[in-house]
């Protein structure tokens, strides 16, 4: 036992899976209200609750900085939080997997017999969905060209990075228009309901991943990282290539099939 390294007690880890249980609550809650009386369907507990778990993220990331700048992450502790950051995606690739699940079981075996229902019309892969592929599968390789320019000691890495920043903002903005013009809504039944939380929480993940190279750029601008303090900027590349891995596969199910 005394060869095992354990990291210090942290209150965010706790604090923040009440907080996502409590978003989740707020979901189910919300749903089954709308279901029975439509015109009382709200987001302001949701919002509220999606707040409070980014400022508890906040938070959390500002305590990995500093222990990055402090240097007091050793190669065993390295090994630990990234052990923990693959489990962590695992259970997110499964978070997702059941809105996969829950879409494609609809399609295949749907209630009315036939799909999509009459009162729904999935949006086309063609236009904003192919553009936000575009976007984040470029975000993509601007991030890994930033993690190489730092690797190699350039002083290009800030400038790929904030070149990512930009994409991520811009796949945002076409998300939020996209949601304008479709013709359903959240309440819209089972498919409508699924594709809105289903790219509702990826472009929520969108915004996390940005939150967390924003605070990579501020440090790599203020020459804070060195050769053996990368880890949380490693950590915020491997989240942001599995938003960009999950937005293929609601690309891919959603758009171009589900269409």
């Amino acid at each position: 036992m005394k060869k095992l390294v354990f990291n210090y007690n942290s209150p965010w880890s706790p604090m923040l899976c009440l907080s996502v249980l409590s978003c989740i609550a707020t979901i189910t809650m919300t749903m089954k209200m709308t279901y029975w009386s439509p015109e009382k369907f709200s987001w302001t507990h949701l919002i509220l609750n999606i707040i409070i778990m980014v400022m508890i993220m906040m938070l959390w990331f500002r305590d990995c900085f500093r222990e990055t700048i402090s240097g007091v992450i050793n190669d065993d502790k390295s090994c630990n939080i990234k052990l923990g950051m693959i489990f962590f995606l695992l259970s997110e690739a499964f978070f997702f997997f059941s809105f996969f699940w829950m879409f494609t079981s609809s399609v295949l075996a749907p209630d009315l017999s036939f799909w999509p229902p009459s009162n729904l019309k999935m949006p086309s892969f063609i236009g904003a969905p192919s553009l936000n592929t575009i976007l984040l599968v470029t975000s993509s390789a601007t991030v890994t060209l930033s993690h190489f320019e730092k690797n190699e000691q350039h002083s290009l890495s800030w400038l790929w990075l904030m070149f990512t920043l930009v994409l991520s903002f811009l796949f945002l903005m076409v998300q939020y228009m996209e949601y304008s013009s479709l013709p359903f809504n959240f309440t819209s039944g089972l498919g409508g309901s699924i594709f809105y939380l289903a790219t509702g929480f990826h472009g929520i993940h969108v915004i996390l991943g940005s939150m967390l190279l924003t605070g990579s750029l501020v440090m790599l601008l203020n020459q804070l990282y060195t050769n053996q303090s990368l880890l949380s900027y490693e950590l915020g590349i491997w989240y942001w290539h599995f938003v960009d891995a999950i937005w293929l596969m609601l690309y891919t199910i959603f758009y171009c099939w589900g269409h």
